[in-house]
């Protein structure tokens, strides 16, 4: 008995299809017994799974009975009308039969569809793209040779311990304990373990906040520009952004109050905010949180990589000064030691706890215990501070560096921003107009320097070229090099003004 294979769909459907074909068409008659598993496969050239699936499926429809010992037998005539159209994998059929299983299967929820228009498709790149060029566009982890070997250390001492995984969701309670006291020391911030919960990243603290204290429609204030991941998380929960510029200190609520009549938040990130590096001044502190206060709304404070600030420069955080318990703290552990790392914290008022430990608990119930041990066991050894001195110290000179090559090569056309940050610099290029942007990156690549723009930052574009160089993971002695061949990409476009400006 020849039966064909017609392809396009998976191999069980085909064969399922050439057995109801051969039903249908009498070749094999009501009562007739069909060839066995191990025969038909044989035959076909597929695995005798393969075929027992396929056996299932007509056993499932009434077409076929199974015999125990004996075979298959065919119950009676296959109904043409009733065969589904074949579908190749990946496809539908847009017939009426398609259309009617496809509207018989639910949709994507609010969510799903407010989050599939706000999250951007990363950009494709090939292996090895980026091999012998000086990447100032990612965030590359900082590789810190001597606090990954004290990290190592820690790690394999917490392997030795024995301890079961908690089943509270918020977080080891070790850690949070000692979360606790290195915020006091280091931030003081008065903070009670129950508190605080610990989270898989800074995207994980900003999507629970989310989850938690947003409604579709409720208006949010957010920094302009802000971390692009911050418009996101919030517009995909169903928020009304408003922003709100940065100027000189900071996020100023005087400066947007007529705009946040209905706002019930207000993201911020005053310690450094991200891109700009801007420190929110202790006036605009103040008037942030009496605004807060009197309007019932939350504060929430993204300390976005505390660890790269300069020690110098560090400020205190709202959440030191919050006097109502209305400040909402997201911070994240430094990654210089363990790129893998990967874990922030969420500081709650009291009333908020329940909800976020439940929120927490649906995301993932918590994880990463062993991570957790050591980085307990590092904060109460000292070593995670005095690791971050001495990384601090290296960041500023890095820094420094990239602050003279910048004037040296791009004088007064180059406008920086970020400069209390380690890290990151936002660069300003006032004489090159938003058009040259992906010029300017094409040429800075053929350079050999690979270099980002920094438009996405912002809700309302600037009308100039504005990159967001990323340093911490290059070594010091390449970056003048680096801004070199930067400024020869930036001479081949530039308009004929900010040439004589640079003296060419």
């Amino acid at each position: 008995m020849l039966l064909k294979l017609e392809g396009g769909a998976p191999l069980y459907l085909q064969v399922y299809r050439a057995l109801w074909r051969a039903i249908e068409d009498g070749r094999f008659p009501a009562s007739s017994r069909l060839p066995g598993t191990r025969t038909l496969a044989r035959q076909l050239g597929v695995s005798r799974t393969v075929v027992l699936q396929a056996f299932e499926q007509l056993e499932s429809e009434g077409v076929v009975a199974g015999n125990r010992g004996s075979g298959t037998y065919v119950r009676g005539r296959a109904k043409a009308s009733s065969l589904p159209a074949l579908r190749s994998t990946g496809e539908f059929d847009h017939g009426a039969t398609g259309a009617q299983l496809r509207g018989n299967l639910p949709g994507p929820s609010p969510w799903g569809l407010r989050a599939r228009d706000v999250v951007p498709t990363p950009s494709p790149f090939s292996e090895g793209e980026f091999d012998n060029v000086v990447d100032l566009a990612d965030p590359h982890d900082f590789q810190d040779a001597q606090g990954t070997r004290r990290w190592r250390q820690t790690l394999l001492e917490s392997l030795d311990e024995r301890g079961d995984a908690p089943r509270d969701a918020r977080g080891l309670p070790e850690l949070r304990r000692a979360l606790a006291l290195e915020l006091h020391q280091s931030r003081g911030m008065r903070v009670d373990p129950d508190d605080i919960l610990i989270v898989a990243g800074i995207q994980q603290a900003r999507d629970l906040t989310a989850r938690v204290l947003v409604q579709p429609g409720m208006s949010i204030a957010i920094e302009e520009p802000c971390d692009p991941s911050v418009r996101t998380t919030f517009a995909a929960a169903g928020a009304r952004l408003v922003p709100c510029p940065v100027g000189d200190n900071g996020f100023d609520i005087e400066r947007c109050a007529d705009d946040l009549a209905e706002a019930s938040l207000i993201y911020v990130m005053p310690s450094q905010q991200f891109p700009t590096g801007v420190v929110m001044g202790e006036r605009q502190r103040a008037n942030l949180l009496n605004w807060a206060y009197l309007r019932g709304a939350y504060v929430i404070e993204d300390d976005f990589e505390p660890d790269h600030q300069l020690v110098s420069m560090a400020a205190p955080p709202l959440l030191a000064v919050d006097q109502r318990e209305q400040v909402i703290y997201i911070g994240a552990f430094a990654r210089e030691f363990f790129p893998a790392l990967h874990m922030a914290y969420v500081v709650v008022p009291r009333e908020l706890r329940p909800f976020f430990a439940a929120a927490k608990w649906i995301a993932d119930s918590g994880a990463r215990f062993l991570m957790q041990r050591v980085l307990a066991r590092y904060l109460s050894t000292g070593d995670y501070q005095r690791n971050l001195r001495r990384l601090s110290v290296l960041l500023e000179g890095s820094r420094k560096k990239l602050l003279d090559s910048l004037r040296r090569y791009f004088g007064d056309c180059a406008v920086a921003e970020g400069v209390t940050v380690g890290g990151t610099l936002l660069i300003h290029f006032l004489d090159l107009p938003r058009a040259l942007t992906e010029s300017f990156i094409l040429h800075a690549r053929n350079h050999g320097v690979r270099i980002a723009s920094a438009h996405t930052y912002y809700a309302n574009p600037v009308k100039h070229v504005t990159l967001l160089v990323r340093y911490a993971h290059v070594p010091s002695e390449h970056l003048d090099g680096a801004l070199c061949r930067l400024g020869q990409a930036y001479r081949e476009i530039a308009p004929p003004l900010a040439l004589r400006a640079i003296g060419h």
